[in-house]
């Protein structure tokens, strides 16, 4: 008798709806697969029926009821029965009829199902139209499958679809979790012995998700307070180096690469180190997690750098630029003006007197002394300008974008003037004066060494006209 005719609409509808929730509400593809065998025997009155799931190419079954019992089912059907290969390729339900190919079936589940004249077959497809599982109806009766059979057993099918792939979906998100929460833990155990700031970050960096009790020695923050306001970080960032940091962080995003930089940031207590943060991602099967990131205190690093480029750059008696960098400034004065057509002065400089007072006060009032003059040099010329101490007494100036000789010779005025000051721990028997020579951008050359040259020779003329003055160089005639 049809289906129809057995049950009404309503009664059909509870059964299926009642199935629905029962699926959804489990985690277990089993439980889910065992609910859908018997909701579609129940459906349609089936004198037993089982399942399969999809794996390599082949239905694997596990178990059959038979409206009472469960029995195990181990057995795997591939493309050799041919009713799974038309199952495979067409993927719509279909009845499997005639002894021989029931009996063929019944090989395969080993004489464990009893023997019955039809099989209804169901696929059960996923929603990227891969063919997850199947249901096999059997039953005796030859007028029991119908259309109205076959279109409650999709529905159940469709159901059953559904909810297996909820549950892997969600398989597959508490795995993620889980291992997420393991690694945090095996992570935690791990840098918490390593004397560095370590970190675990949103993937776009806006929410520190741990921070490791070195923030406490290092920042002097304590992780708490830390993780409370997620604005610290970028907040206490030197002001000179926020905008870059956040760039190089967007870029790092952008560009899909590892995170590396190097700033100042301000602890608790308000003074300012310098550190150097480096994150990349974390990726599991293919998925994207998180930043996990550590952060080294550099300051010793940064001040001994620091020390080596005022060793490598700077006078250590004076402070002055050194040799070295006076050969570079002025490189780069020289290519600035050639650029811009401008014009500057280099001053080449020798103290009158330094000798004397070095032989007869000592080598330390000698050092009071070149301390002082370069000093007062400093003082008479503006920011943008370079003053350098060459070696011994002498001393170099550039005096960068000066157009007009008036200014340079006020300047120069200026300077001699300075110098020749009383020193107080030199007294009033050393008089110490300055003889220097000036040489001009591009009158005089625009070659770096030329110039300096010019300068040099400049500075003999002062000296041999009688020192405490300036002499301009003068072209051979």
């Amino acid at each position: 008798m049809p289906v129809a005719d057995q049950e009404k609409p309503k009664q059909l509808f509870s059964l299926l709806t009642d199935a629905s929730n029962r699926m959804h509400a489990s985690l277990d593809i089993a439980e889910i697969t065992r609910i859908a065998v018997t909701s579609a025997m129940t459906l349609v009155h089936a004198k037993a029926a089982t399942s399969a799931l999809m794996i390599d190419n082949a239905l694997a079954f596990s178990e059959f009821s038979d409206g009472i019992n469960w029995q195990p089912l181990q057995c795997r059907l591939a493309l050799e029965e041919s009713w799974v290969d038309d199952l495979i390729n067409i993927r719509r339900s279909f009845i499997v009829s005639g002894r021989d190919d029931v009996n063929a079936f019944d090989l395969h589940m080993g004489q464990t199902v009893p023997v019955l004249d039809h099989l209804i077959v169901v696929p059960v497809i996923g929603k990227e139209d891969d063919l997850l599982a199947c249901l096999l109806i059997f039953d005796a009766d030859a007028y029991l499958f119908d259309d109205q059979s076959r279109e409650l057993l999709e529905s159940l099918a469709s159901m059953m679809s559904v909810a297996i792939e909820n549950s892997i979906k969600l398989a597959e998100s508490r795995r993620v979790e889980v291992d997420l929460e393991k690694s945090v833990a095996t992570y935690r155990t791990l840098v918490e012995q390593i004397p560095a700031i370590t970190y675990i970050a949103s993937l776009d960096r806006s929410r520190i998700l741990f921070v490791s009790p070195q923030i406490e020695s290092i920042l002097g923050y304590c992780q708490d307070d830390f993780l409370a306001n997620q604005e610290i970080w970028s907040q206490q960032i030197h002001d000179e180096d926020r905008d870059r940091v956040l760039s190089e962080v967007q870029q790092s995003l952008k560009d899909n690469i590892p995170f590396h930089s190097e700033y100042r940031i301000r602890s608790k207590d308000g003074h300012y180190l310098w550190v150097k943060d480096a994150a990349s991602k974390v990726i599991d099967h293919e998925q994207d997690l998180y930043f996990q990131g550590v952060v080294h205190d550099i300051s010793e690093r940064k001040e001994s750098e620091k020390k080596l480029m005022q060793m490598a750059h700077f006078d250590q008696l004076t402070g002055l630029a050194n040799r070295v960098l006076f050969h570079d400034r002025l490189d780069q004065v020289v290519a600035h003006s050639k650029r811009l057509q401008q014009k500057f002065a280099v001053l080449y400089l020798d103290l009158d007197g330094f000798k004397s007072v070095n032989d007869d006060l000592g080598h330390q009032a000698g050092d009071d002394l070149l301390v002082e003059a370069a000093h007062r040099l400093k003082s008479q010329v503006r920011e943008v300008d370079t003053v350098a101490r060459m070696g011994g007494d002498e001393f170099t100036i550039i005096l960068d974008n000066v157009h007009c000789r008036d200014t340079i010779q006020h300047i120069a005025n200026k300077l001699i003037q300075a110098v020749a000051a009383p020193y107080k721990h030199v007294g009033d028997s050393h008089q110490v004066t300055m003889s220097m020579g000036i040489a001009l951008y591009p009158d005089d050359s625009t070659n770096r060494d030329v110039l300096i040259t010019a300068a040099d020779n400049a500075m003999y003329g002062a000296k041999n006209s009688g020192k405490n003055r300036y002499c301009f160089h003068q072209h051979e005639s």
